[in-house]
């Protein structure tokens, strides 16, 4: 570009020199006129004199014709060139704009994950303390790791390769990008997947327990008719019956304080504060005055049978949040080493973009 400035400053100056001489000779074929005034300059007799004047700026016209075609071609050049280095400068304005773009993703993507990894804490501390009750967690709806992954790959890497051309890792780097947001991309597909099976699981056994315990409640009705069929006047004074007046009261009341406080039903509550107290009371009674009926004894292994089956869905839920801590710990805890390496790639762009 410099030289084709050059060129064409000689060119102006060869000009410029030409120009001069044209005068020059002009005004010395004029000098040969004696008292010659302006537009009226007498050439006659001076027929070589204005044959060689003529020949001579023919020449030199020719060779200025000449000056202006090279004038223009150099000027079609640097056209040429400042075009060349507009495109360039565009494209790497671009590749720096999508350096802008990854870094903004960058940002968002690691809040996300750390509000994520929030949610996740919350969720597996909850779990593991009250896994009777139906705690439940949300997944961000945020697309930038779909976004970084669907951009058009080949520009990253120019991108990255053009602004890191100094540093010999430069490709890892580029490899890096893509291996987190794949990864974080995937993981949280992974854990809501899981999240959302163990969630049915869990309704569903809820379901079954609280099948079981309206059948457990049927049951006790039931035992309640028989001893009023058979002592219709004392049957409110035997202990068994006690015993299952005093269950089926406590648990609807249990039931409608849920209902008030808009609340699920904890059987873990059920279990502890109505079945337990519920089979020691039946332990006892069995030992005197024995079962003094069948039914008596069904009470008893279906109050039993129910504890156990809500003791398996809390094992079920406590191991699947120990789980979900062990996920916390090594990816969306903010100091992982995932999130780490994330921080420093954003890091290098920043740096370059300042730059």
């Amino acid at each position: 570009m410099n030289k084709i400035k050059l060129y064409k400053n000689i060119l102006v100056g060869l000009t410029i020199i030409i120009v001069l001489l044209i005068f020059l000779f002009t005004i010395d074929v004029i000098s040969e006129t004696e008292d010659w005034s302006f537009l009226n300059i007498d050439f006659e007799n001076k027929n070589n004199i204005v044959s060689a004047y003529g020949t001579l700026i023919g020449g030199i016209l020719a060779f200025l014709s000449i000056l202006f075609v090279f004038f223009g071609l150099l000027e079609q050049r640097q056209q040429i060139l400042e075009e060349k280095h507009l495109r360039e400068q565009e494209e790497q304005q671009e590749l720096r704009d999508k350096l802008k773009l990854l870094s903004s993703y960058f940002k968002s993507t690691k809040d996300t994950i750390i509000s994520q990894g929030d949610t996740l804490k919350e969720y597996y501390q909850k779990e593991q303390e009250s896994p009777s009750e139906m705690n439940t967690m949300y997944f961000t709806a945020n697309k930038n790791f779909t976004r970084i992954i669907d951009m058009d790959p080949l520009s990253i890497y120019k991108a990255i390769r053009t602004n890191f051309s100094s540093d010999e890792k430069w490709e890892k780097t580029f490899l890096n990008i893509y291996s987190i947001f794949d990864f974080y991309s995937d993981g949280l597909k992974e854990l809501q997947t899981k999240y959302e099976s163990h969630i049915d699981f869990k309704v569903k056994e809820q379901r079954k327990i609280a099948h079981r315990a309206n059948n457990f409640l049927s049951i006790c009705s039931e035992m309640v008719d028989y001893y009023k069929i058979e002592f219709p006047e004392t049957y409110m004074e035997y202990d068994w019956v006690k015993l299952a007046n005093n269950f089926t009261t406590q648990y609807f009341a249990y039931l409608e304080e849920c209902k008030l406080n808009n609340e699920g039903t904890n059987f873990r509550i059920v279990s502890d504060n109505l079945l337990l107290p519920f089979l020691k009371t039946a332990t006892k009674l069995r030992d005197y005055p024995g079962y003094e009926k069948p039914i008596c004894r069904q009470l008893v292994v279906e109050s039993a049978a129910i504890r156990k089956n809500i003791s398996e869905i809390e094992f079920h839920c406590i191991h699947y949040a120990d789980d979900i801590e062990k996920q916390y710990n090594e990816y969306f805890k903010d100091d992982n080493k995932h999130l780490n390496e994330l921080t420093r790639i954003k890091q290098q762009i920043d740096d370059k973009i300042v730059g």
